[in-house]
């Protein structure tokens, strides 16, 4: 990549970021060895758009405990780490969570492309188009409904078999196209149309994976791999990364 940094601006950092960045927050991997998919197959099927109404106290119970289990974690030094970066990168964050945790950290640009655990949504298409989501961090007891229509409310992430909206995945593919350096950090690679955000970037972007395991079932390239915990690791692979930019 073109290793001088323009000198009025500070470099451009684009984030993608998965499960492994909260995992040390004590929230639980969806995928990979004692991921919550692997140990339970059947909670998938509470999160299909096509399947969920058919068993939603299931699928209420299982979203109370995202919920909740989200609302108990605090930020960790990966999640400092980006924050601390703003002082001297342009930072964006696309991030498959959907635990708050960057904004909370105190992240300022965040993009949550599989939505929020800490808003809900009317179940109907129509409603939810017109009347947009709510901040709700409940713990529901009996089934919620929506307070439009009166419709069975849902959680406001993106359940299998769903688009990202595409407003998220635009503000990620442009924050791509313009990076300097893009990285993938606690995240598999196997998880798209995510994933394919590393394709957008330009021949020059630095690209940098920070993660437990390579992304061995992709076939995006990286000019650096870290593997480790992002908890331990970042800080100083963001350090590093800097200082390639501007050398």
């Amino acid at each position: 990549m073109n290793d001088v940094a323009v000198a009025d601006r500070r470099p451009r950092l684009a984030v993608l970021t998965g499960a492994g960045i909260s995992a040390p927050s004590g929230l639980p991997v969806y995928r990979g060895g004692d991921g919550m998919w692997d140990r339970d197959p059947d909670v998938a099927k509470l999160t299909t758009a096509s399947r969920w109404r058919g068993r939603a106290r299931q699928a209420w119970d299982h979203w109370n405990e995202l919920r909740h289990a989200s609302a108990l974690a605090r930020p960790n030094p990966a999640h400092a780490a980006l924050v601390a970066a703003e002082a001297f990168f342009d930072v964006h964050i696309a991030t498959q969570n959907i635990d708050g945790l960057h904004s909370r950290a105190g992240s300022a640009s965040v993009t949550e492309l599989h939505g929020s655990v800490f808003r809900t949504r009317c179940s109907g298409k129509a409603c939810h188009a017109r009347n947009g989501a709510w901040p709700d961090e409940d713990i529901h007891e009996t089934l919620p409904t929506c307070p439009h229509c009166g419709r069975l409310a849902r959680l406001d992430v993106v359940l299998f078999g769903e688009r990202l909206p595409a407003k998220k995945m635009r503000a990620s593919i442009d924050a791509a196209r313009h990076a300097d350096v893009w990285m993938a950090i606690g995240t598999s690679g196997t998880v798209f149309p995510a994933a394919s955000l590393i394709d957008h970037c330009r021949p020059d972007t630095l690209r940098a994976l920070v993660n437990a395991q390579p992304w061995t079932d992709s076939t995006a390239t990286f000019d650096r791999e870290t593997l480790g915990d992002a908890a331990t690791v970042l800080a100083d692979v963001l350090h590093d990364l800097h200082t390639a930019t501007v050398r």
